[in-house]
């Protein structure tokens, strides 16, 4: 009886000894396909992270530089002017445009002014209803308006220049008797093209 049980407890430890690399086989495929499966899960869960936190690209404005009416031939640089102690920046060569209203390509209303003169402004009485009017921004590209609307102002009503319309382009200078009015022209926003890098564009 005693060595039949020895032969048995023998048998089952071959049996056991057999089974061993098998199952630490299994043990250790489990393991790396779990730490795998881990690893694969934190960097799925990285990208996701990083997707959120990523900065979203924000539209921007951009700066008027060149000021073109073909139809009443002005032709004239843009440079940024604005209003200082309650007096307007003004210059005897280039137009210019308040930079607290909006920028070109913004969406909003952008004003651009200049004096009544021979290489300024002196020709935007001649602009009629539906005349177009191209500003070339700082990132060259070209943004075409339409005149839709024509009218002197006094002088005191500054909040008409002001307006809740969209993509739109003011423009505005002295006009009449002894320059005691204001000519505001505004344009609406039609088109925006980029200039070929082949074919520079030229007004």
């Amino acid at each position: 009886m005693e060595h039949f049980m020895a032969r048995k407890r023998s048998r089952k430890t071959n049996n056991l000894r057999r089974q061993l690399p098998i199952i630490l086989l299994v043990f250790g495929i489990t393991l790396f396909f779990l730490g795998t499966a881990s690893h694969i899960q934190i960097y799925i869960n990285s990208v996701r992270l990083s997707q959120k936190e990523a900065p979203q690209e924000i539209p921007t404005g951009e700066d008027p530089r060149l000021i073109v009416i073909p139809s009443s031939g002005i032709k004239a640089n843009v440079k940024q002017g604005g209003i200082v102690n309650r007096e307007w920046i003004l210059s005897d060569k280039d137009a210019l445009y308040l930079p607290s209203s909006g920028k070109i390509g913004e969406g909003y209303n952008t004003i651009i002014y200049a004096h009544n003169r021979e290489n300024l402004f002196k020709n935007l009485k001649k602009v009629k209803k539906d005349d177009l009017i191209l500003i070339l921004s700082n990132k060259d590209r070209t943004f075409t308006y339409k005149v839709y609307s024509i009218e002197d102002i006094n002088p005191r009503d500054v909040d008409k220049l002001y307006s809740s319309e969209k993509d739109i382009l003011t423009l505005f200078t002295c006009d009449g008797w002894f320059d005691r009015e204001r000519l505001l022209v505004r344009a609406k926003l039609i088109n925006v093209t980029i200039p070929s890098t082949k074919a520079p564009m030229s007004f």
